[in-house]
């Protein structure tokens, strides 16, 4: 199956998700949470299995697009190709989407989309630009107005390296996004190549007039920098006015005035994968990531502002899928925007993947392998995070 060889060079990375192992180590900022608090939810994973020809795919993060209408963003995805409905008998876009109506995952309408190629097959939804195609970022819908994502350009190498390489980054600019989904008028936009090894943006935030994003290195450990736009101009599509995070002494500076060492880094690991919200239940910025490589963890970091000072990671969860014999654990991330079963719970997501391709389209990999799951961390008032400082 041609399938096959696709599958294990995006499973060594998923949606960039080789991850650099990090110590559990003690801060005194880090939030007072263990891993026996944070539990499995299994019964709202069945919110992923109700389009019979979407059979699985990693990345899985969310943008609100109103109160109760959510945008999921998905990886390399399985798209059944016949009624056998297989994963044997399938294609893989290499991003998908879905939309959520309704805030609860045990109630919740899901749609999901991809595209089509040129013979009717399933296709990327965010299209191919030649040889590039794209992995999801995280993006930001302005209020009445459009819908922007941060897309991760990348190239197929084969036979270098893990087979594929970073190059470079682009939005995707959806005007229409409270229409439905095969009315949308969307476009990509290149961005200029910078001359540091840090890319936009696995997280955004807004921030008052601006739009902040995460830019994590791509080779080496993940550290991440923050780049911030203001909403006025990104909400055009237009990187324009962008700046950089330089530290406390310099601020905000404009990206061709760092220089080749780029810009000053917030978090030293953050994850090939990750998110970032405001947590009013916490008091803090909370951000959430896979740490280890192949069997892995969750950590949850937070900070009193953007710029920091971050805590260290304290882990809180050990997904089981690291017991199997060739785990490949990764991509977590909080959805805030989804309600979940407990009222000081935070909602997580992980990848479930195994470098044993065979195992991944075998009937019981196919139940139990590539499909995201939902951890439930407990949060704020009631929950393990209302005594975390938020103070330096």
């Amino acid at each position: 199956m041609t399938q096959g060889r696709r599958l294990v060079l995006a499973a060594l990375l998923g949606s960039m998700s080789a991850i650099h192992s990090c110590a559990d180590r003690n801060s005194t900022r880090s939030a007072e949470i263990g891993a026996s608090h944070a539990r499995s939810v299994p019964e709202l994973d069945a919110l992923f299995h109700r389009e019979p020809r979407w059979l699985g795919a990693d990345a899985a993060l969310t943008i609100p697009l109103s109160s109760d209408r959510i945008l999921w963003l998905f990886g390399d995805t399985f798209v059944a190709t016949s009624d056998s409905l297989r994963r044997t008998e399938s294609r893989m876009p290499r991003n998908t989407i879905a939309i959520q109506e309704g805030r609860d995952p045990r109630s919740a309408r899901i749609s999901f989309h991809w595209g089509r190629n040129g013979r009717g097959e399933p296709d990327s939804f965010f299209p191919n630009a030649g040889e590039r195609f794209f992995w999801p970022g995280h993006g930001v819908r302005f209020e009445n107005g459009p819908l922007v994502i941060f897309l991760f350009g990348i190239v197929s190498t084969p036979g270098v390296g893990l087979g594929f390489d970073a190059a470079g980054r682009a939005l995707a600019v959806i005007d229409n996004p409270d229409d439905p989904v095969d009315r949308w008028s969307m476009r990509i936009v290149d961005a200029p190549k910078d001359p540091f090894d840090a890319v936009p943006a696995l997280a955004v935030v807004r921030e008052g007039e601006f739009v902040v994003g995460l830019a994590t290195k791509q080779y080496g450990v993940h550290a991440g920098a923050l780049v911030r736009y203001p909403a006025a101009t990104l909400a055009k599509g237009s990187l324009d006015g962008e700046q950089w995070w330089a530290g406390e002494s310099r601020g905000w500076v404009p990206a061709d005035t760092l220089g080749a060492e780029g810009p000053a880094f917030v978090i030293d690991d953050a994850g090939a994968e990750c998110s970032i919200h405001w947590e009013p239940r916490a008091d803090s910025f909370v951000h959430v990531a896979s740490y280890g490589f192949g069997a892995s963890t969750i950590g949850v970091r937070t900070a009193p502002k953007l710029t920091g000072p971050w805590s260290e990671p304290t882990i809180v969860f050990r997904p089981p899928e690291c017991d199997l014999p060739k785990p490949f654990v990764y991509a977590a991330k909080a959805h805030p925007e989804l309600v979940a079963a407990g009222e000081h719970d935070l909602l997580v997501t992980y990848a479930s993947n195994s470098f044993d391709f065979a195992e991944l389209v075998s009937p019981e990999g196919t139940k139990r392998l590539y499909w995201p799951r939902f951890v439930a961390v407990p949060i704020g008032p009631g929950g393990d995070f209302e005594s975390a400082p938020t103070g330096p």
